[in-house]
């Protein structure tokens, strides 16, 4: 076979590559993208898909090992302050995938962390039978500041109102409150 021939030959596989290739390409271009698992819900979505919200006190944490030996899960116990959505008595006890057991400290960089005696609001959602797990991972958790009268408000700002109103900008716990039910009577 000559050059010339093979590079025909070469030319001619490349075009029908080329026309059985290029319709999957279009096709994949016209997609939508693919949300990130990790994209943030905001706290419209959170509310919507939460079964209960919640601020309050952590007291207790216990890491143990799953049935089998493959991962750590920690129970976070809550003393309920205030329930923002849902059912909730003077207790929740909610799970989070990682922590301590022993010398083996497993860290799920998406999850949000917990210390005993932090005040904070929880996004949860859970199923009968099941301990609820934080939605939405680290979005899902909102720290609390308290004040010296035991008054409880958000740490980090929320938006409470359209972006075109300045003041709309708010650490109340009540604002977050009032959006949580909001939202959550639209379900």
């Amino acid at each position: 076979m000559t050059v010339n021939a093979a590079a025909r030959r070469l030319g001619r596989a490349l075009a029908v590559t080329a026309l059985l290739v290029a319709p999957t390409v279009l096709a994949a271009q016209r997609r939508e993208p693919i949300p990130s698992p990790f994209a943030p819900l905001g706290i419209q979505k959170m509310s919507e898909l939460a079964t209960q919200v919640v601020a309050g006190t952590i007291e207790k944490m216990e890491s143990t090992w799953n049935h089998d030996h493959s991962r750590i899960y920690t129970r976070v116990t809550m003393r309920v302050e205030r329930v923002l959505s849902g059912q909730a008595g003077n207790r929740i006890v909610f799970r989070i995938p990682g922590g301590t057991v022993g010398e083996t400290t497993v860290m799920v960089s998406e999850m949000p962390h917990f210390r005993v005696g932090e005040d904070t609001v929880v996004f949860l959602r859970g199923t009968r039978g099941r301990l609820p797990s934080v939605l939405g991972g680290v979005e899902g958790k909102m720290p609390l500041s308290r004040a010296s009268d035991g008054s409880l408000s958000l740490l980090f700002p929320i938006r409470a109102a359209p972006a075109s109103e300045a003041s709309g900008v708010t650490h109340a716990l009540d604002d977050l409150e009032s959006l949580v039910r909001g939202h959550t009577l639209r379900r």
